[in-house]
């Protein structure tokens, strides 16, 4: 987990390093939207714990619509015991897809330029992998599949090119934030 924090902070810091700063904060089109994030929870996670770790790409087509890509990687640990026995499994699930995003700032009439709410659609494919241990055969009744589903968020830019946001959704993580470099 450690390991990936760090790879997230050197990306952003390589990205502010040789990016061009825009000269207003809210969407644009034309804008070019990156955003490294971390979610908890997770679609398929049902007890135990859940850390997702993604980006999200997307276009300003215009000054309100936007669309692009997304990737992500969840590591789902489960564990129970059973009499003296303790059985844990563990799971890797590696999403990708496209999403859309429509900007109601102008619709909502905000006023602040930092502010930018927004809510979309993504659609995707979802990919699996299983480990058990104690010699216990599972059957991972996950595998692969196309996924779909929607999210709201909303970003806060501090700096014309620099913000944070916060998203809640249904089909990926239930919860997700990080920061949002504009180019």
């Amino acid at each position: 987990m450690k390991r990936h924090i760090r790879f997230v902070a050197v990306a952003a810091f390589l990205l502010l390093s040789f990016s061009q700063f825009s000269a207003s904060a809210q969407v644009k089109k034309g804008d070019f939207l990156l955003s490294p994030n971390l979610g908890f929870g997770y679609y398929y996670a049902g007890s135990g714990a859940s850390v997702t770790i993604g980006v999200n790409g997307e276009y300003a087509f215009t000054d309100e619509i936007s669309g692009g890509g997304y990737l992500a990687y969840t590591h789902w640990k489960y564990g129970y015991r059973y009499g003296n026995n303790k059985y844990d499994y563990s799971y890797n699930f590696v999403d990708f897809g496209a999403r859309a995003s429509y900007h109601f700032a102008k619709l909502l009439r905000v006023s602040n330029k930092k502010f930018d709410p927004y809510a979309g659609a993504f659609i995707g494919f979802v990919t699996s992998s299983y480990s058990g241990d104690n010699g216990v055969v599972y059957n991972d009744a996950y595998g692969s599949e196309l996924r779909s589903g929607i999210y709201a968020g909303a970003r806060y830019f501090f700096q014309p090119n620099i913000g944070v946001f916060g998203e809640v959704s249904i089909g990926l993580t239930p919860i997700s934030g990080g920061v949002t470099f504009k180019f």
